[in-house]
């Protein structure tokens, strides 16, 4: 079930408890959840479609998850400031599970929220040790991206 977050009536996050990272969702239960959901708009929250490059890869898998075997399903980007965010939906080719994760190019951009930051194989950028909130048009489209 996607809850809605306490501090935006437009982000989401698929269950888990608070400082999990989500590495072994199911894409079933992420597109039944997305099919429950009510929504008028697809707000984007500034976010945008960016590319499935190896360097976005990079920046998206911590470095402790090297080994395993990604792909890109969905990422977008937003840039406000000096702070650049992305939020990625990466199958496990290996297990057909989901990684659903946030990077961000200063790791105090996670550490001054209260957060962990965890270094990602790009040695700029960091992953947050929480489950990913991400903006409505993140969920469905990567809804639409699992059913076809």
């Amino acid at each position: 079930m996607l809850s809605v977050c306490a501090n935006s009536n437009t982000s989401y996050y698929l269950g888990d408890l608070p400082g999990t990272i989500q590495y072994k969702k199911d894409p079933k239960n992420i597109i039944s959840a997305v099919n429950e959901l009510q929504y008028d708009d697809l707000e984007s929250e500034g976010y945008i479609y960016t590319s499935h490059s190896i360097e976005n890869l990079n920046r998206m898998v911590p470095h402790t998850q090297k080994d395993n075997n990604w792909k890109i399903i969905l990422i977008m980007k937003s840039t406000t400031n000096e702070e650049r965010w992305m939020k990625a939906a990466l199958l496990n080719k290996d297990t057909g599970k989901i990684a659903l994760l946030t990077s961000t190019n200063k790791k105090e951009n996670i550490t001054s929220r209260g957060n962990r930051a965890i270094q990602s194989c790009d040695s700029n950028w960091f992953v947050g040790h929480y489950r990913m909130t991400a903006p409505i048009l993140f969920w469905v489209e990567l809804k639409n991206r699992l059913d076809s």
